[in-house]
């Protein structure tokens, strides 16, 4: 390897680091320009359709293509985008200033290639790569050149073109191949052959003309003299008038509608500018209820949290006896409760025996001999609720034991 393709392929890794598929993106870059001596790699910012800037690595340069048995250099740029090799590159034809672009099905107006290699690269992607790419590029430029020469000016006479370098390897800083020009009769374009008996010249030939219209070729240099250019009809001429004057009026409409889609934007763009102030306080004020709900979900998350530990407790505990659901805060007041509780059975102890006297069931001696042994009991039990009664302030001296606890 030499030390050149060490410094490229040493730039070429250091610059794809932000590619996700990086390695991808080395081995096929590498292979590509291993396999076309006359494309070289860069990063440039690239402009989606929709506005969109992303920095992207780019392989540009010459694709040399045959046609007719001629050669010739094609100028093309490959963008390769972050996705790749899932999504595919961006290919584009970049003609010079004396180059115009041949749209058809396999290019469109802005250059871009349109071919059915890139058109089935989804279906396909892992089977997909650039070298497979720039080789279906030269197979469809062959077939039909992608770029033809400008009309030039046909009354002056051409001077032989001095020799060009071979080599391709920068071909901004040098000028084009000739390219062919629009013509308007049926004769076929000057191409000199390979295998042509006439002296040879060392810049390419010339690529052939757009069907349906006429031009001359360029002449070829003789020892001391140049070959005079026929002049152009004026069939030509006129039609050239007339296009002239459809494309004024056409840009002249164009302009005016520039204009009022101009005006409309700067009335959008104040509108938009006005309501700056009233989107900021809005913001603002949701601002401050989003820290508000933020609070109020941390307490009530609180609560929520203390609930949960509260009901794990009391099953932890389980269920509570049913004596100890009637129970008071101090000693004297559940002393209280539990003389209310036989006060009361006393007396209903008491009623059951009225009745079983008026059954018969009992005889009288039991019934007053009982009788007499409660009533002495209930009676101890309400002398202590007076006493304790006595003691506690209840807050109303109406309550007593008869109306308040039974």
């Amino acid at each position: 390897m030499s030390k050149s393709e060490t410094i490229v392929q040493r730039w070429l890794r250091q610059n794809i680091q932000t590619y996700p598929n990086s390695d991808i993106v080395y081995a096929h870059a590498d292979a590509a320009l291993a396999r076309h001596p006359t494309i070289r790699p860069k990063t440039d910012v690239y402009t989606y359709d929709d506005g969109r800037t992303q920095l992207l690595l780019c392989l540009h340069g010459l694709l040399p293509i045959s046609f007719r048995g001629a050669s010739y250099n094609i100028p093309i740029a490959v963008w390769v985008p972050r996705e790749y090799p899932r999504n595919p590159p961006i290919a584009y034809v970049v003609p010079t200033s004396d180059m115009l672009v041949r749209a058809g099905p396999d290019m469109d107006t802005s250059g871009r290639c349109l071919i059915d290699y890139l058109r089935n690269w989804a279906r396909k992607c892992e089977g997909c790569d650039l070298v497979a790419l720039l080789d279906a590029m030269q197979d469809a430029f062959s077939r039909q050149p992608p770029v033809y020469a400008k009309l030039k000016d046909v009354t002056t006479t051409q001077q032989p073109q001095p020799p060009r370098p071979s080599s391709a390897a920068d071909y901004s800083a040098r000028p084009p191949p000739p390219l062919p020009v629009e013509r308007h009769g049926s004769a076929e374009p000057t191409v000199q052959r390979r295998d042509s008996p006439a002296p040879q010249t060392s810049g390419p030939p010339p690529l052939p003309a757009k069907p349906g219209s006429s031009a001359v070729g360029p002449a070829l240099p003789s020892r001391s003299t140049s070959v005079p250019v026929p002049q152009a009809n004026s069939t030509l001429q006129a039609e050239s008038r007339a296009n002239l004057s459809t494309i004024s009026s056409e840009l002249a409409s164009l302009s005016q509608a520039m204009a009022l889609d101009a005006e409309r934007l700067r009335a959008n763009q104040t509108d938009l500018l006005a309501g700056e102030p009233a989107i900021r306080d809005e913001m603002a004020r949701l601002e401050a209820v989003r820290d508000v709900c933020r609070s109020v979900a941390d307490r009530l998350e609180q609560v929520v949290a203390a609930g949960e530990r509260n009901v794990a407790e009391l099953k932890r505990k389980g269920d509570p006896e049913v004596d100890e659901l009637v129970c008071s805060t101090t000693i004297v007041y559940n002393q209280l409760v539990n003389l209310v509780a036989e006060d009361n059975a006393i007396e209903d102890t008491t009623y059951h025996l009225h009745r079983a006297l008026n059954a018969g069931r009992i005889d009288l001696e039991r019934f007053l001999r009982t009788t007499r042994m409660l009533a002495e009991e209930q009676f101890m039990k309400r002398a202590l609720i007076e006493k304790i009664l006595a003691g506690i302030p209840l807050g109303d001296s109406s309550w007593s034991v008869r109306s308040g606890l039974r």
